[in-house]
């Protein structure tokens, strides 16, 4: 296939009841070109037979079938086979306005960027029914700016919105940069987006809702009470607190994003404070959580990302609250 504009990379893992309204609006995008690549990635429904059903008259469909990986190589696959002058992240069970990826498409080109923040709206059932409230609205729309600023205003303004399927991405910056997905870690979008937005030297803004992000699939990893499930996010938001705080790190002659990165961290704790706290009732499991927290040695970073007395009341209940759980038998 020759080159085209935007590679769509799409994880497919038991989506086959939204597969048929996702590909629809996918396959309707209009004054684009554009391929789409769909990583099967172990399914075990009959998502791959819509997916081959799809494909016999989808010229633009690209589907490739690995062993159940999780989201992050799905995606990471998607990467290594993509051909696009751009990436976009479509997660399976969503859906897209008609001219998401033009409209997207022609920012980037239009103000050479690297990177394009778009704006989306969740449903339930019917994406071109229901009400649509803006997933965003604190971003800088009409401006240019660097990776860094955005992320110390989206801070500053708690909103920062790192969803994968919110960005078009010029490919060179994946490949120049190796970026990649984090394997086996939960939320990846978080660092994913860190370590994008630290590359880019040019980030555009879309404020037109146009990425319909479902919230009706019960089946979503996110919404499962599976205690294994449940232990993996918490391990997982340590393991990304302690990539911010390092980020941090790295970054420290710039006071401003130094700060934010910190601040960041902060928050992205109380994630794991609430699943400590509410969803896991197995004392061994959360001393197991806590013991690991505190072996990263980043509490005290914690502290640096306080701005109020209410951030430094919760940092103190949260770091000796996991000193009771690493303790506790």
């Amino acid at each position: 296939m020759s080159r085209v504009d935007i590679s769509v990379i799409v994880p497919i893992y038991n989506c086959e009841a939204f597969i048929e309204p996702l590909f629809s609006s996918l396959l309707a995008q209009d004054n684009v070109s554009f391929e789409i690549i769909a990583v099967n990635d172990g399914s075990t429904d009959g998502s791959l037979v819509k997916l081959n059903e799809i494909g016999k008259s989808a010229t633009n469909l690209i589907i490739v079938s690995q062993e159940n990986k999780g989201l992050s190589e799905a995606r990471n696959t998607g990467i290594r086979h993509a051909d696009g002058k751009w990436i976009a992240f479509v997660d399976g069970d969503d859906w897209l306005e008609k001219d998401t990826l033009s409209t997207w498409l022609g920012k980037v080109e239009e103000q050479r960027l690297d990177l394009l923040i778009g704006n989306g709206f969740q449903f339930n059932e019917n994406p071109g029914q229901e009400i649509k409230e803006p997933i965003q609205t604190k971003q800088p729309w009409g401006e240019v700016i660097s990776g860094d600023e955005w992320i110390i205003r989206s801070v500053k303004h708690n909103e920062w919105r790192h969803f994968a399927w919110l960005q078009l991405i010029r490919r060179d910056i994946i490949s120049v940069n190796n970026l990649s997905f984090i394997p086996n870690m939960m939320h990846e979008d978080i660092l994913w987006t860190a370590n994008l937005a630290l590359v880019a030297k040019r980030v555009g803004f879309c404020e037109k809702m146009s990425y319909g992000y479902r919230v009706g699939n019960t089946h979503s990893i996110t919404k499962s009470s599976s205690v294994e499930k449940i232990s993996r996010r918490a391990n997982s938001y340590i393991d990304i607190m302690q990539g911010l705080i390092s980020l941090a790190a790295q970054n420290k002659d710039n006071v401003a994003l130094n700060k934010a990165l910190t601040r960041h961290a902060n928050r992205e704790s109380r994630h794991l404070f609430g699943l400590l706290r509410k969803k896991i009732s197995s004392p061994a499991i959360r001393q197991q959580l806590a013991r690991k927290f505190i072996s990263t040695g980043i509490g005290g970073n914690l502290f640096k990302g306080m701005r109020t007395f209410n951030d430094f009341w919760y940092s103190l209940r949260f770091y000796f609250t996991v000193y009771l759980y690493s303790k506790k038998k």
